[in-house]
C-alpha cells in the first residue's frame, strides 16, 4: 500500500483535496503506473464519471469532491511525465513529482499542446530523391531536418530513431543539451510500441526517397521488417565510410584550390565565391578536419584577381585581426565591393546626364537653325543635282524642300519653252500622264510659296479628264 499512499500524496501536490484524490483513487487511478498507461481522454473520462456519479447520489453523496482548473491541469502533466520517463527508461517513482520537477513538467505539457496547435495543418516538404551517391551530404541534410519537423509515437523528433549511439546510460541522462527535444532524441529508449511505430514510420519515408535511385541497393535488405533505423544506417555508413570522406574531403580541398573571384559577373558574383569557401569549410568541418583560419584567409586571398580590390589584398595581409578571422576578411571585402560598385554605378549616371545635356543643346541648335531659315531644310536642300522636269506623286511632292520645287518649275518651264506652245503636244503624250501627277502638276504654283522671279509665267494648262475625256484645246 506504499505506493498508493505515494500516489495519493502526489496527487495533492497537484492540488486535489483528500476526498477528491481518494475518489479518483477508487476509479482505478492507484498507481502512477496506471495513470501512464492511459490516455488524456481517459482522464477526463474518468472526471466526468466521478461527477456524474455524485450528481446522481445528490445530498447522499460523501466527501467534499472538486477538481479545479489547475489541478486537472498538473494531473494531466503528472502523466505525461509518468510516460516520457518510461520512454527515457527513467525511474517512475510518484515522489520525485515535486517542486522544480512539477512545474517543468506543467511547462512541457503546455510547449507539446501548442507544438500540435502549431503544426496541426502543417505540410512539410520532402527533401527530393536521392539519384547519385555523390549527392548524399545535401540529401542527409535535408532529411534529417525533414525528419526533426516530424513527431511519433515517442512524443519527440523522429531522429531518435536513426541516432548513432543505440545504448542509454547515466552519462546520457547527465548530459547537457540544447534543449528539450535533444535530450528526448538522446535518451529515448529504442524498444517498446513506441519505437516500434516510429521505427516503420521512418523506413516508409526514407524507402520512397531511394527506392529509384543506387541507394537502394544497400536499403533493400529491409524492406521486409520496415526496419527504418537499420535502412538509414546502412546507407549512411556506405556514403560516409572511410573511402567516401576521402573523397569528400579531397573534393571539399579541390573546390578551395580551384574557386576564382575576377570581378563581378551576372552567373558569379562575390558572394558565390565566399559561399564556395565557407561550404568547403564546413564540410571539412564535418569531417573532423577543420581548416584553421590563418589558412583559410590566405586560401581566400589567393583567389582574388579582381584589380580593382588588389590594394586591400595587401591591407588584409597586414591586419593580424583580419588575417586571423575568416569571416571578418570576408565581410571587409563584401562592404568594399559592394561600395566601390555603387560609386562607379553612380559615376556613370553623372556622366550619361552630361553626355545627354551636350546632345540636347546641340538639339536644340538645329532646331532653332530650321526655325530661322527653311524648316525642310534636313531633307537634302544642296541636293538640286538629281531634280528634273518630270511629274511627281503628292508624296514625292511635298518631301521636296522649296529649293528642289524652284528648280522643278525652272525647269519644267525652260522645257516647255524648248518645246513650243503646249498645246502642239500631242493627245498620245499627254493622257500618258497619270491623275496624281497631273492634279500635282495643276496646283503646284498655286501652293508653292516661292517662284523665281526670273521665269516667266506659266502657259495655260491642258484641262481634261485622263479618264474619259479626250484632250480638248481651251
Amino acid at each position: 500500500m506504499a505506493h498508493v499512499h505515494a500516489f495519493t500524496q502526489a496527487l495533492i501536490r497537484c492540488g486535489f483535496n483528500q476526498d477528491t484524490a481518494e475518489s479518483i483513487w477508487a476509479e482505478g487511478f492507484d498507481d502512477l503506473d496506471v495513470l501512464a498507461q492511459v490516455s488524456v481522454e481517459d482522464v477526463d473520462a474518468m472526471i466526468k464519471n466521478v461527477r456524474e456519479t455524485r450528481r446522481a447520489q445528490g445530498g447522499a453523496a460523501q466527501g467534499n469532491v472538486t477538481f479545479t482548473f489547475m489541478a486537472v491541469r498538473r494531473l494531466k502533466a503528472l502523466q505525461n511525465w509518468a510516460k516520457e520517463r518510461i520512454r527515457t527508461g527513467r525511474p517512475l517513482q510518484p515522489g520525485l513529482f515535486t517542486g522544480v520537477e512539477m512545474n517543468n513538467a506543467v511547462t512541457q505539457l503546455s510547449r507539446e499542446t501548442m507544438r500540435e496547435e502549431v503544426h496541426e495543418d502543417e505540410d512539410v516538404d520532402k527533401p527530393s530523391e536521392l539519384t547519385d551517391l555523390n549527392k548524399w551530404e545535401i540529401f542527409w541534410e535535408r532529411f534529417e531536418s525533414f525528419m526533426s519537423r516530424l513527431r511519433g509515437a515517442a512524443k519527440c523528433p523522429y531522429t531518435y530513431v536513426f541516432r548513432e549511439e543505440a545504448d542509454v546510460t547515466a552519462v546520457t541522462h547527465a548530459a547537457v543539451y540544447q534543449d528539450h527535444d535533444a535530450r528526448l532524441v538522446a535518451t529515448t529508449l529504442l524498444q517498446g510500441d513506441w519505437f516500434t511505430i516510429d521505427n516503420q514510420r521512418v523506413y516508409d519515408e526514407f524507402k520512397n526517397l531511394v527506392v529509384k535511385g543506387p541507394g537502394w541497393s544497400f536499403v533493400k535488405a529491409f524492406d521486409r521488417a520496415k526496419d527504418g533505423r537499420g535502412a538509414v544506417l546502412a546507407l549512411k555508413r556506405q556514403c560516409e565510410g572511410t573511402s567516401a570522406v576521402q573523397s569528400r574531403k579531397a573534393a571539399a580541398y579541390a573546390r578551395i584550390a580551384s574557386a576564382r573571384y575576377t570581378g563581378q559577373k551576372r552567373g558569379f558574383t562575390f558572394d558565390t565565391y565566399v559561399e564556395l569557401h565557407q561550404s568547403a569549410h564546413n564540410t571539412l568541418a564535418e569531417l573532423n578536419e577543420p581548416v584553421p583560419e590563418t589558412k583559410k584567409v590566405t586560401d581566400f586571398l589567393a583567389g582574388i584577381s579582381d584589380p580593382r580590390i588588389s590594394n586591400a589584398k595587401d591591407f588584409i595581409l597586414a591586419d593580424p585581426t583580419k588575417l586571423n578571422d575568416f569571416e571578418a576578411c570576408q565581410q571587409f571585402f563584401k562592404t568594399l565591393i559592394y561600395n566601390k560598385t555603387t560609386q562607379e554605378k553612380h559615376e556613370r549616371q553623372i556622366s550619361g546626364v552630361t553626355s545627354a545635356g551636350g546632345k540636347s543643346q546641340k538639339g536644340k541648335s538645329s532646331a532653332r537653325e530650321g526655325r530661322g531659315g527653311n524648316s525642310k531644310r534636313g531633307r537634302g536642300h544642296n541636293n538640286l543635282n538629281n531634280i528634273q522636269a518630270k511629274s511627281y506623286t503628292r508624296e514625292e511632292w511635298s518631301s521636296l524642300s522649296e529649293e528642289q520645287r524652284a528648280k522643278v518649275k525652272i525647269l519644267r518651264t525652260a522645257k516647255k519653252a524648248a518645246t513650243g506652245d503646249n498645246r502642239h503636244a500631242t493627245s498620245s503624250t499627254i493622257s500618258s500622264v497619270t491623275q496624281d501627277s497631273y492634279q500635282v502638276d495643276a496646283t503646284d504654283y498655286q501652293q508653292d510659296a516661292v517662284v523665281a522671279t526670273s521665269v516667266p509665267p506659266p502657259t495655260p494648262r491642258i484641262r481634261f479628264d485622263p479618264v474619259t475625256k479626250p484632250p480638248t484645246k481651251p
